[in-house]
């Protein structure tokens, strides 16, 4: 346990007003963020925190904090005394477990004449554990990334909490924005496809497009560039899409992006391994 005010002192010595973003990777009930708050609260600051926690305490004590610190500086009997209150945005991240991959693994057992061989081959069913099983019994895994993102709206993970088995939404497009180290600049759904931009640590400008494959074909997408490219092309380096795509025939002369599938990047960058070497 810490004070607050000694959490608001050694934030003034470290940043000032308009810069910074303190980071408390044991966050606890949420002392940091209740000084960062405080602070801007008392200076018009703009500075940021980034708290870190796990288990419901997140839930049961962290986030509800930082709500009440936001609506009033000053409360009694778990009563607002004031009402002096700050716009404040709170983004939360759930970050998948190693139980959660676990969990979520489905095994397509080999065909029964490849069992049976390797039931009567000790040696050779060691060897297929070692080096195949979880590669190929568990390649169309979604934890695993084996199938392809026909709709990312609908992505799920299925996952065990207090013995119960539930599917729990994954936010693929977040997810490939970190996985980017994407420094995003706008997030709009335009006719049914979700367009994100910014740009990745190489300083390249980004478009990110997002789409269900059911609805939005081939055509249909090279169409939808077509109506809107102008709102993205003036300094445009790269475009990532789920699913396969002909967007590379719509380039013009004079423009230099290329347009690149979503799911074999994904897959390298979440695991360090291409294609290729899968």
């Amino acid at each position: 346990p810490k004070s607050v005010y000694a959490v608001e002192k050694s934030i003034r010595v470290c940043c000032n007003q308009n810069s910074g973003t303190i980071l408390d990777y044991f966050a606890g009930s949420g002392t940091t963020g209740h000084a960062v708050i405080n602070l801007n609260r008392e200076d018009d600051g703009r500075r940021k925190f980034i708290l870190i926690d796990m288990a419901d305490y997140f839930d049961t004590v962290m986030l509800p904090r930082m709500k009440k610190v936001v609506y009033s500086p000053d409360w009694k009997d778990g009563k607002p005394v004031s009402r002096n209150g700050v716009t404040q945005l709170f983004k939360y991240v759930r970050l998948e477990s190693y139980e959660d991959t676990m969990d979520s693994l489905e095994v397509t057992l080999p065909p029964t004449a490849q069992q049976d061989l390797l039931a009567e081959n000790p040696a050779l069913a060691e060897d297929y554990r070692l080096r195949y099983a979880l590669s190929v019994e568990t390649a169309g895994s979604a934890c695993l990334l084996g199938k392809a993102f026909a709709d990312p709206s609908t992505y799920t993970l299925s996952v065990v909490r207090d013995g119960v088995r539930r599917e729990n939404q994954v936010d693929l497009p977040e997810t490939f924005n970190y996985l980017l180290g994407l420094c995003v600049t706008s997030r709009q759904r335009i006719d049914g496809v979700l367009a994100i931009t910014g740009t990745d640590p190489e300083g390249r400008n980004c478009l990110i497009l997002w789409r269900n494959l059911d609805e939005t074909g081939h055509a249909a997408l090279d169409a939808w560039f077509d109506r809107n490219r102008d709102l993205f092309v003036g300094s445009l380096d790269v475009i990532y899409t789920n699913g396969d795509h002909t967007l590379n025939a719509m380039q013009r002369p004079g423009e230099n992006w290329t347009a690149k599938t979503i799911e074999s990047l994904f897959r390298e960058l979440m695991f360090g391994e291409s294609d290729d070497e899968r």
